[in-house]
Protein backbone atom coordinates (compact mmCIF):
# COMPACT_ATOMS: atom_id res chain seq x y z
CA UNK A 1 0.00 0.00 0.00
CA UNK A 2 2.43 2.78 -1.43
CA UNK A 3 2.90 5.70 -3.58
CA UNK A 4 5.71 5.49 -5.89
CA UNK A 5 7.42 7.84 -8.29
CA UNK A 6 9.09 6.08 -11.16
CA UNK A 7 11.42 8.12 -13.73
CA UNK A 8 11.41 7.22 -17.44
CA UNK A 9 13.15 10.47 -18.33
CA UNK A 10 16.70 10.32 -19.04
CA UNK A 11 18.10 12.81 -16.44
CA UNK A 12 17.09 12.87 -12.51
CA UNK A 13 14.10 14.43 -11.76
CA UNK A 14 12.81 15.59 -8.12
CA UNK A 15 9.27 15.16 -7.15
CA UNK A 16 6.78 16.63 -4.10
CA UNK A 17 3.38 15.81 -3.94
CA UNK A 18 0.41 17.20 -1.99
CA UNK A 19 -1.93 14.63 0.31
CA UNK A 20 -5.33 14.83 1.93
CA UNK A 21 -4.33 15.12 5.97
CA UNK A 22 -7.11 15.80 8.34
CA UNK A 23 -4.14 17.02 10.82
CA UNK A 24 -3.57 20.22 8.93
CA UNK A 25 -5.98 23.09 9.18
CA UNK A 26 -6.74 22.77 5.45
CA UNK A 27 -6.65 18.84 5.58
CA UNK A 28 -4.01 18.78 3.04
CA UNK A 29 0.04 17.97 3.65
CA UNK A 30 2.64 18.66 0.96
CA UNK A 31 6.08 16.98 1.23
CA UNK A 32 9.35 17.30 -1.19
CA UNK A 33 12.12 15.93 -2.23
CA UNK A 34 12.47 12.86 -3.66
CA UNK A 35 15.91 12.42 -6.22
CA UNK A 36 14.83 9.83 -8.59
CA UNK A 37 17.58 8.96 -11.43
CA UNK A 38 16.64 7.78 -14.91
CA UNK A 39 15.00 4.36 -14.50
CA UNK A 40 14.43 4.30 -10.89
CA UNK A 41 11.30 4.29 -9.12
CA UNK A 42 10.79 5.29 -5.17
CA UNK A 43 8.15 4.98 -2.56
CA UNK A 44 7.19 8.26 -1.37
CA UNK A 45 4.36 7.43 1.00
CA UNK A 46 3.08 4.14 2.60
CA UNK A 47 -0.46 4.55 3.03
CA UNK A 48 -3.30 2.73 1.15
CA UNK A 49 -3.75 5.31 -1.03
CA UNK A 50 -7.44 5.17 -2.31
CA UNK A 51 -8.29 5.12 1.44
CA UNK A 52 -6.39 8.65 1.76
CA UNK A 53 -8.06 10.08 -1.22
CA UNK A 54 -9.11 9.14 -4.42
CA UNK A 55 -7.28 12.52 -5.80
CA UNK A 56 -3.41 13.42 -5.44
CA UNK A 57 -0.94 16.25 -6.74
CA UNK A 58 2.56 16.17 -7.40
CA UNK A 59 5.47 18.52 -9.07
CA UNK A 60 8.38 17.37 -10.31
CA UNK A 61 11.52 19.11 -11.76
CA UNK A 62 13.96 17.43 -13.98
CA UNK A 63 17.51 18.34 -13.88
CA UNK A 64 17.68 19.83 -17.71
CA UNK A 65 14.78 21.90 -16.93
CA UNK A 66 11.49 19.82 -17.52
CA UNK A 67 8.73 19.97 -15.30
CA UNK A 68 6.15 18.30 -14.79
CA UNK A 69 2.81 20.76 -13.22
CA UNK A 70 -0.32 21.61 -12.81
CA UNK A 71 -3.03 24.44 -11.61
CA UNK A 72 -2.84 23.76 -8.25
CA UNK A 73 -0.46 26.43 -6.81
CA UNK A 74 1.31 26.43 -3.78
CA UNK A 75 4.98 27.19 -2.22
CA UNK A 76 7.76 24.68 -1.65
CA UNK A 77 11.26 25.16 -0.95
CA UNK A 78 14.26 23.99 -2.98
CA UNK A 79 15.57 21.84 0.48
CA UNK A 80 13.06 18.98 1.77
CA UNK A 81 9.84 19.62 3.57
CA UNK A 82 7.19 18.49 4.83
CA UNK A 83 3.86 21.08 5.35
CA UNK A 84 0.60 21.70 5.57
CA UNK A 85 -0.92 23.47 2.35
CA UNK A 86 -1.00 26.76 3.80
CA UNK A 87 2.75 26.62 5.23
CA UNK A 88 5.24 28.87 3.50
CA UNK A 89 8.50 29.39 5.38
CA UNK A 90 10.99 31.23 3.28
CA UNK A 91 12.92 30.93 1.46
CA UNK A 92 9.99 29.53 -1.06
CA UNK A 93 8.81 29.65 -4.53
CA UNK A 94 5.61 28.78 -6.00
CA UNK A 95 4.92 25.72 -7.95
CA UNK A 96 2.01 24.08 -9.73
CA UNK A 97 1.08 20.36 -9.32
CA UNK A 98 -0.66 18.12 -11.13
CA UNK A 99 -3.82 16.22 -10.12
CA UNK A 100 -3.57 12.28 -10.18
CA UNK A 101 -6.49 9.82 -9.96
CA UNK A 102 -5.79 6.37 -8.04
CA UNK A 103 -8.92 5.17 -8.87
CA UNK A 104 -9.54 2.67 -6.10
CA UNK A 105 -6.11 1.26 -6.18
CA UNK A 106 -4.15 0.71 -3.32
CA UNK A 107 -0.74 0.88 -4.40
CA UNK A 108 0.10 3.63 -7.49
CA UNK A 109 2.69 4.83 -9.53
CA UNK A 110 3.25 8.46 -10.99
CA UNK A 111 4.96 7.28 -13.91
CA UNK A 112 7.48 10.51 -15.41
CA UNK A 113 7.78 10.68 -19.20
CA UNK A 114 8.12 12.91 -21.65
Amino acid sequence: MTLFFRNSYSTLVSVSYIKRFPNCPEGWLKRGWWNIGPGATVAVDGANVSAVNRFWYFHAEAADGAVWAGPVVTCVTNTAFEWCLNRCDPPTRNEGFREFDVNGFTNYTVNLVP
